[in-house]
């Protein structure tokens, strides 16, 4: 069966939701209806489901070094600080004013 080039981006565009289980009932059965008569489809599906079970058998990688250098981290926390002081003096000035 040949298929037509629009059908098989609209099919692609369903691994992911299949894959993760987020497809329709109708979705699922276009996309493997589809796949049974394209072979470059049925290739492109394999490959999506190889990378997904891999990603979820990888296990999570923890370092002990933080991804920011120190003067970025502490950083926002004293800016926000900063920035709180100095509206809690103007409103302490402001209603001394009044």
């Amino acid at each position: 069966m040949v298929s037509d080039h629009r059908e098989c981006e609209r099919v692609r565009e369903l691994f992911t939701a299949e894959i993760d289980r987020e497809a329709t009932e109708i979705e699922e059965a276009a996309l493997r209806r589809h796949v049974r008569g394209c072979a470059e489809c049925a290739e492109a599906y394999d490959a999506h489901v190889a990378v997904a079970r891999g990603l979820r058998q990888h296990p999570l990688v923890r370092t002990r070094r933080h991804p920011l250098p120190p003067w970025i981290r502490y950083r926002t926390p004293l800016a926000i600080g900063a920035t709180a002081l100095v509206v809690l003096a103007a409103l302490v000035v402001g209603s001394e004013l009044l």
